[in-house]
């Protein structure tokens, strides 16, 4: 009955060998996909990180009512399901935004261990160092009010990530120093000192391969990055959040590309520990194993990120939505399923495993749930597919980001909505008036990159996934019915939930 769910933030599903990638080197999470079950369509349905985590904590959709917000009394979780039943439950992370106070997203775990210091956690940051600044960073300078030159809000942000990074980096001299090693380290003693006589649930949540994209070769002199050796130029390992003209060139933006690539070969590494540590102690066989990432990352032009760098707008293209997402289940189902499934979905399957019963979710969440009231989850348990008992349980997906762009795929098409569109506002097709409310957050965080600019492309877009499945060319001109059709798919299924809460 032991359910462990191993998180890596901000992995791109195309950068897997089991995926489909050719060049990059992930044999551990590879071997647990030829183990296991791979889900080739799965999306974040609300980007990024904590409405992901939210979604994945409830089983609930977060893209039509909200963003980037607390766990609230009104939200119930798997660990408050869990608490009724004889179950261990441990949260182990380096996550900062699990840590943040207030936001209550270690609610319910027996045990939880928070690892200090990777971006965004200023724990380290009195400390001196010696690392120069300029090594890893590239301002993006304009003048200000008085005529001066001065760092843009996104770069000025980027410098402060890193002089809260760079005090504990100084002492870094190998992978072992790095802070998924770190995690994974932490995860494998809570297995050794857990009760093995109950059983328990596990949530790994490594924040690597999140920027800043700093793999060994950054920090070793002896080392050079393996997917690009040859490069000279500055290693810009936590670039700063903007579009890439006028920022890098090509040679610049692919090693960026390389650093991140390096970085997940290495996180693969560590997680591979993880899992031969739970074979060597007969844990691999006797436990649901869910790996997956909460989104992707945008990561230069075209398919690499449509023109810009981390996240710094709400633009929920294939590189940011699609997500990898692999199940091993103890009964050894094997395969991969195209079928369409969401994050609110690894929720359900969850609980559906733990009852052992593949019985309604609603039943489910009455019988565990010690607060009747509690909103059922929307989620559609997986186990059906894994065994092998239905061919699909979505037609398509949802995803976006909360207030800026709605997206709606299926199997041929794909069409994004951007909800601030003049045009579309001009054209009587507002849909915030479909009767969501606006919630009093603030929107800008909603790039996730802190200080970006939270803007849109204003046009609504149409893409043929059968022949452009990175999203490369706008069909919203030549095939305006479809696209309608799509709109209209997309505008019910949102009142619909709408109106199911």
């Amino acid at each position: 009955m032991n359910t462990i769910v191993i998180m890596a933030d901000s992995w791109r599903y195309d950068y897997l060998g089991c995926y489909g990638n050719d060049w990059i080197e992930t044999p551990n999470i590879d071997q647990l996909a030829a183990d296991g079950i791979l889900f080739e369509n799965a999306y974040a349905e609300g980007c990024p990180t904590i409405p992901t985590r939210r979604a994945l904590f409830t089983g609930r959709y977060t893209l039509p009512y909200s963003g980037w917000r607390k766990l609230t009394p009104q939200d119930t979780t798997l660990t408050d399901l869990m608490w009724t039943n004889r179950i261990q439950t441990a949260m182990v992370t380096d996550c900062p935004m699990m840590h943040m106070p207030g936001y209550g997203y270690a609610r319910g775990f027996n045990y939880v261990d928070f690892i200090r210091g990777h971006q965004w956690d200023s724990f380290y940051q009195p400390l001196p160092h010696s690392l120069e600044l300029e090594r890893f960073h590239r301002p993006v300078m304009q003048k200000n009010a008085n005529g001066d030159l001065a760092e843009i809000g996104p770069s000025f942000l980027a410098h402060q990530e890193l002089l809260d990074y760079l005090p504990l980096r100084q002492r870094w001299k190998s992978d072992e120093d790095q802070m998924v090693a770190l995690t994974v380290r932490a995860g494998i003693d809570y297995l050794e000192k857990v009760d093995k006589s109950a059983p328990f649930f596990l949530w790994l949540d490594s924040f690597d391969p999140h920027e800043p994209w700093d793999p060994p070769s950054i920090w070793d002199p002896d080392l050079k990055c393996p997917y690009d050796p040859e490069y000279k130029g500055i290693e810009l390992i936590n670039p700063v959040a903007t579009t890439t003209k006028g920022y890098v060139n090509e040679a610049e933006a692919r090693h960026i590309r390389m650093l991140y690539a390096e970085k997940i070969t290495m996180v693969d590494k560590w997680l591979g520990r993880f899992i031969d540590r739970l074979k060597e102690m007969e844990l691999y066989d006797n436990s649901l194993i869910i790996f997956l990432s909460d989104h992707g990352e945008p990561l230069g032009d075209n398919e690499h990120g449509h023109g810009i760098i981390r996240k710094c707008r709400p633009w929920p293209y294939e590189e940011l939505s699609h997500i990898p997402l692999i199940i091993r289940h103890p009964d050894g189902m094997k395969g991969r399923i195209s079928s369409f499934v969401e994050t609110i979905d690894v929720a359900a399957t969850i609980m559906d495993y733990v009852n052992g019963q593949t019985a309604s979710l609603h039943n489910i969440v009455s019988v565990l749930n010690p607060n009747r009231d509690q909103l059922p989850m929307q989620g559609r348990s997986l186990m059906p597919l894994i065994q092998g008992k239905v061919d699909k349980v979505r037609e398509f997906v949802i995803t976006g980001y909360f207030n800026f762009s709605w997206s709606i795929i299926s199997e041929e098409w794909s069409f994004i909505h951007w909800l601030d569109s003049k045009e579309n506002a001009d054209q009587g097709k507002m849909s915030a008036t479909v009767g969501l409310a606006n919630m009093e957050e603030d929107e800008g965080i909603w790039t996730c990159a802190p200080g970006t600019t939270p803007e849109s492309k204003h046009k609504d877009e149409l893409y043929d996934r059968r022949i452009d499945p990175f999203q490369l060319n706008n069909l919203i001109d030549t095939q305006p019915e479809k696209a309608d059709e799509m709109l209209q798919l997309l505008m019910d299924y949102m009142l619909r939930l709408r109106i199911d809460s």
